[in-house]
């Protein structure tokens, strides 16, 4: 149980596994250390968090749209832009911990939060609009504004977290993939919210 980042405890791990095999243990005896990843029993525990996270959405949001549909296409938006946190986490080599698991967390709230404005902006349009593309475009004409001035908010306030490195490890890997998640999440917002929430979604590429 060592207490500390993950550099520290990884070469801590190493030279103790180092003593106790060559120093220590009888011959016949290895010690080890237990596999860890993406699924292991504790991070498991996380990724059950955020599924219920997801759920407790799609519920709430069921209940105010009346719809099904609607919905999923507000969740559909929050893997996508776990895409850009996985890619930054895969492609620089950085540390996934737990600061990544809260930028998931970070990630469901602030997404979502973008495409609840677009799909409530959406069905009041509809009650004066009878072309749900047109509806559409004029909900996204009045809420990308503010939508992209969150995101672009929360990403400057995150900033300073990235100038510690990585040595800072909870904040800078929140940090980074909270920053890179949000920009995956504009694409979402862009390209597949209006094709899951609309019936026929050539309607609205017709009309642009």
């Amino acid at each position: 149980d060592f207490i500390g980042n993950w550099e520290l405890s990884n070469a801590f791990t190493k030279e103790m596994l180092s003593y106790m095999n060559n120093d220590v243990l009888p011959m016949g005896y290895t010690a080890g250390r237990p596999a860890t990843g993406w699924f292991g029993d504790k991070d498991a525990n996380y990724v059950w968090v955020i599924m219920l996270v997801m759920a407790v959405i799609f519920a709430l949001c069921s209940i105010t749209f009346e719809s099904l549909r609607l919905p999923l296409a507000v969740i559909i938006t929050i893997p996508i832009s776990f895409i850009g946190s996985f890619l930054t986490f895969g492609l620089s080599g950085l540390t996934f911990d737990q600061g990544g698991f809260a930028a998931f967390i970070m990630l469901c709230g602030i997404t979502v939060n973008a495409g609840i404005y677009l799909i409530m902006a959406f069905k009041d349009w509809l009650y004066v609009s009878i072309d749900p593309a047109k509806a559409y475009l004029r909900a996204f004409d009045s809420k990308i504004w503010p939508s992209s001035l969150t995101i672009l908010s929360t990403v400057l306030g995150l900033l300073p977290f990235l100038s510690d490195g990585p040595q800072e490890v909870f904040w800078f890997d929140f940090a980074i993939g909270t920053i890179s998640g949000l920009i995956f999440s504009i694409i979402a917002i862009l390209l597949y919210l209006p094709v899951f929430s609309l019936p026929n979604v050539k309607d609205i590429i017709s009309k642009m």
